[in-house]
């Protein structure tokens, strides 16, 4: 009998890759290749990069898409390609649809994690009123299907938008950094290649 289970086991872990494989080409069908965005009074044109699905153990929290106004050279490694995007002044977007019902303590738990993870404890304290502004704007709790958006402009304000409602409005150029390497930098919570496949297919 034990034997059988951990031969089930084994068969879902290797049946994960092909699903995540399926699920993404299914959404990828879905989502615009190109979005414009519009900022005071000013239209910008963004590509997609790739998208993922941020999952926990067997569980999936959310879909996200990355979305950038001016593409990393074509000639630049996968490493080069992330501190692009991490350093770049144009404007980009995450469009997050979350697959279940989460509570808003629980986005914010999950929020404070990845950039706790991403800052020292000085980097931290000194960005707390940003992230205690980012944080009081994130009071509702998700449905399955509800779409949370963070766009990142050029003069370093961040946007965020909850079903297509701004929420918060964030001029600092280092937080939108530090929340972007939630899921580009060194310690992603998601598979940071495929935020990327659409530049490394195209180039």
């Amino acid at each position: 009998m034990k034997l059988i289970i951990v031969k089930i086991i084994l068969l879902s872990f290797l049946c994960l890759p092909s699903v995540l494989s399926a699920d993404l080409n299914e959404e990828s069908n879905i989502l615009p290749e190109n979005i414009v965005v519009e900022y005071k009074n000013e239209k910008f044109n963004l590509t997609r990069t790739g998208l993922t699905i941020r999952k926990k153990f067997f569980l999936k929290i959310y879909s996200m898409t990355h979305y950038v106004e001016k593409k990393p050279d074509s000639s630049f490694k996968e490493e080069e390609i992330y501190k692009a995007i991490l350093h770049q002044s144009s404007t980009r977007q995450i469009s997050m649809v979350f697959l279940r019902s989460l509570k808003a303590k629980q986005i914010q738990e999950s929020l404070i994690s990845g950039l706790k993870l991403n800052t020292n404890e000085r980097e931290y304290t000194e960005m707390m009123p940003q992230i205690e502004t980012f944080m009081h704007a994130i009071y509702e709790d998700v449905e399955e299907n509800d779409e949370f958006v963070l766009r990142w402009l050029p003069d370093g304000t961040m946007l965020s938008l909850f079903k297509g409602k701004e929420i918060s409005s964030i001029k600092d150029e280092n937080f939108a950094r530090t929340l972007w390497s939630i899921w580009f930098g060194d310690y992603s919570v998601v598979d940071r290649k495929m935020l990327i496949k659409e530049l490394l297919t195209s180039s």
